[in-house]
């Protein structure tokens, strides 16, 4: 049980402002998306402008350096440009995160005058079929390549992300060669995770399997490597992947609240003012509308009540590979003590390419 006496420092130097859950994309695999019928219902919850730019105040007094602004997609916001000028002038490392089909003359202004250092654009496919299959509109690959032109005349560090699903992977390659030709390169997000914090999308009907998933990773980046070696070379090396284990050989012993970072130095303030550690676990929250940031912050371990690991899972053979955590638990399993067999799968899948 964790006491005042027993707390370890923690710094809230990582923040993530989650401006709102609504989006103007309808995205297959998002895990956060409500039903369009609660879009009113949400609005009515989100912080004001004022509260955000208060908001952005409070964490900055507290100590957070580096600040990510989220949504849903922001710039859905009517105020997305005053919200985002107020917290600029408090002086953070912003990151911002968009779908880039939103940009207007009047969000470029505010960037122009206020650039992000960096901004996260994700891409759904690439052509406006994909966009339409995954995204549920018709013309979404367009409005994100003219959004991405604009974006790109600041002086922010641009990353481009891409979830595969059935839908899009077919189009990674041609993502890959688009955003190279920028000179750049894209991420991709192969798990993707069921539903959180009330979202309804069908993620686990389009999502790659965990199978697939691996074997896409693995080939691809077996591929590159490949491309590196010398032909006068080829017959001479032979690839082999690495297991990757979560153990490392320390003695330090790490204080954790869910098994990272989260709740530690960092922390994401929901569109409706709740405190939580990591954006997809909403279970352990506090009210930084009722308490404010600091007192929000200095309380939020004694909301998190874990149980313990399932014996399964302490047993497991491919426990090192595994990628669960609690909001993991909660997302596949809709409890904190589940043993999420897709993770499963995927941890078996990863064993088997590792090997082969």
């Amino acid at each position: 049980m964790i006491t005042l006496d027993s707390m370890p420092p923690r710094y809230p130097i990582n923040g993530t402002f989650e401006l709102t859950l609504r989006c103007n994309l309808h995205c297959k695999m998002c895990m956060f998306r409500r039903k369009d019928s609660e879009n009113t219902i949400l609005e009515h919850e989100e912080l004001n402008t004022q509260q955000w730019i208060d908001m952005a105040r409070q964490v900055a007094n507290a100590g957070t350096i580096n600040l990510l602004i989220t949504g849903g997609e922001p710039m859905l916001r009517k105020d997305f440009c005053e919200i985002y000028r107020g917290i600029y002038e408090q002086g953070f490392i912003i990151t911002l995160y968009t779908n880039a089909t939103m940009i207007t003359e009047k969000v470029m202004q505010t960037l122009r005058e206020f650039p992000p250092h960096r901004i996260g654009i994700t891409l759904y496919g690439a052509n406006n079929d994909s966009y339409k299959k995954v995204c549920g509109v018709a013309n979404g690959f367009d409005r994100a390549i003219e959004g991405i032109k604009q974006l790109r005349t600041l002086p922010s560090v641009i990353e481009y992300r891409m979830t595969l699903i059935k839908d899009n992977v077919e189009d990674l390659d041609a993502i890959c060669h688009l955003i190279e030709g920028f000179g750049e390169c894209v991420t991709n997000t192969l798990i993707v995770f069921s539903p959180v914090r009330g979202g309804c999308m069908p993620v686990q009907e389009c999502r790659l399997s965990a199978e697939d998933s691996v074997n896409l990773s693995i080939g691809r980046t077996v591929s590159k490597i490949e491309e590196m070696i010398p032909d006068s070379l080829k017959d001479k090396v032979r690839i082999r992947v690495s297991e990757k284990s979560h153990e490392c050989n320390t003695t330090e012993e790490k204080m954790t609240l869910l098994g990272c970072d989260a709740g530690m130095d960092s922390y994401t303030i929901t569109f409706d003012g709740k405190l939580i550690g990591c954006q997809m676990l909403g279970v352990f929250y506090t009210d930084t509308i009722k308490e404010g940031f600091s007192v929000a912050w200095e309380n939020y371990p004694f909301e998190v009540h874990l149980p313990d690991e399932p014996e399964e899972c302490v047993k497991c053979e491919y426990k090192n590979l595994c990628k669960v955590c609690p909001a993991v638990r909660m997302a596949e399993c809709g409890s904190l003590n589940g043993v999420p067999k897709y993770i499963c799968d995927f941890s078996k899948a990863m064993k088997k390419g590792v090997e082969g």
